[in-house]
C-alpha cells in the first residue's frame, strides 16, 4: 500500500461514517474529529501502518497506533488532523470508524440513547454515544470530549 492508497482509504472511511450518521442522525453540520481503519490480519495492520507513519507522526496508542497527520485532510463536514489503525480484531469485521464532535453532548445523547443501534459506552473518565448497525460496514462515534480536544490538537 502507497501513501495515496491509504489516503483514499481514509476518505472512504469519512464517506462511510458520514452516510451511516446521516442515516441515524438529524442534527446537519457535525464535524469530523477522528477516524480509524481496521486491519483484518496481522499482516495488513503491519502494511497500514508502515504506510500511516510516511503521513503522520504516531502521538499515542490505543487498540493500535493513533496518527497526528502531517497534511491535514479537508472534507466537507470537517478537517481531519487524528487516526488510528486498529489492531486485527474478530470483533471488528466492520472497514472502519469514526468520532463526530457535538456541540451539547449531553442534549445529544438525551436525544438518541434509546432509538435503535445506539449504544452508550463508559470508560475511566469519559463516555460516548455509538451508532452500531451491524448491515453497515462502518461504526460512527459521539465522544462526549473529542479525541482532538484530548490531545490538544
Amino acid at each position: 500500500m502507497n501513501r495515496r492508497q491509504l489516503i483514499e482509504e481514509i476518505k472512504d472511511t469519512q464517506r462511510g461514517i458520514t452516510k451511516v450518521k446521516d442515516k441515524y442522525v438529524s442534527e446537519e453540520n457535525l464535524e469530523l474529529n477522528y477516524i480509524t481503519i481496521f486491519s483484518h490480519d496481522q499482516n495488513e495492520f503491519e502494511e497500514l501502518t508502515k504506510t500511516a507513519e510516511k503521513i503522520g507522526e504516531k502521538i499515542s496508542k490505543h487498540n493500535g497506533p493513533i496518527f497526528k497527520l502531517k497534511k491535514n485532510l479537508k472534507f466537507d463536514n470537517g478537517t481531519l488532523k487524528i487516526f488510528r489503525i486498529r489492531k486485527p480484531d474478530t470483533e471488528r469485521p466492520q472497514k472502519g470508524c469514526g468520532d463526530f464532535k457535538v456541540s451539547n453532548y449531553k442534549k445529544f445523547k438525551d436525544k438518541y440513547l434509546q432509538k435503535n443501534n445506539f449504544l452508550l459506552f463508559k470508560g475511566n473518565g469519559y463516555e460516548f454515544l455509538g451508532i452500531h448497525d451491524l448491515k453497515e460496514d462502518y461504526l460512527v462515534y459521539f465522544p462526549d470530549k473529542p479525541l482532538t480536544e484530548e490531545f490538544g490538537i
